[in-house]
């Protein structure tokens, strides 16, 4: 039997059709979602929100630097650590309460904060690295990166362990505000919950025997 070729061409064209429109009233398009480019993407690569981590609030310790600019003679930089009880002292606001907050949201708040008493004005919030510090009798004495949850039994581990020398009953651990506490470390590897947090900036100082 022979086909016509221009009515296999229209069936065709008219069943794509009929797909297309069925398709549409089923719902039945591609899982894609649309970013705010207009482009299409697949859900499970749709970009981050750029949300901060948990790891990213600040805590005690903390040295926060606030620059504000765009008012004059008022301009200016001020940095300030946050004290034991999570605050920082700012010139017009007085107390604030930095601790477990992120960088981003102090910015913004202090933006709200000093609306009050400027009209036109940029501010700048940044922190410096976190670093915890060991010195004297371990294998790996200097500098290390702090990061949230740190402890000192962890803190002893990252340099390396006690050297032969070390005097474990005999250990000091000085915070950036010049507080010094003295710690026997064999009492916490005895019982493991007197084992305390390690803040930025803190200096662990293992003496010799």
């Amino acid at each position: 039997m022979i086909i016509n070729s221009k009515l296999f061409k229209k069936a065709a064209i008219l069943f794509g059709m009929c797909a297309i429109v069925f398709c549409m009233a089923t719902g039945c398009t591609p899982d894609r979602a649309v970013n705010g480019n207009g482009k299409t993407t697949d859900p499970t690569t749709i970009p981050a929100s750029g949300a901060e981590s948990v790891s990213d609030k600040l805590q005690v310790n903390d040295l926060i630097t606030i620059a504000i600019s765009g008012v004059g003679r008022s301009s200016g930089t001020q940095s300030a650590r946050i004290s034991e009880d999570g605050t920082i002292k700012l010139m017009l606001i007085g107390d604030y309460q930095a601790a477990g907050k992120t960088i981003s949201q102090i910015q913004d708040e202090l933006t709200q904060a000093y609306s009050k008493y400027y009209t036109e004005f940029v501010i700048t919030v940044s922190s410096e690295a976190r670093f915890f510090y060991i010195t004297g009798e371990v294998r790996m004495p200097g500098k290390s990166v702090y990061t949230p949850g740190l402890t000192f039994t962890r803190a002893i581990a990252i340099a390396g362990g006690y050297s032969t020398f070390a005097s474990r009953t005999k250990v000091r651990v000085t915070n950036a505000d010049g507080k010094t506490r003295k710690v026997n470390a064999n009492k916490i590897e005895k019982d493991p919950s007197k084992d305390f947090l390690i803040l930025p900036g803190d200096i662990i100082t293992v003496p010799k025997r």
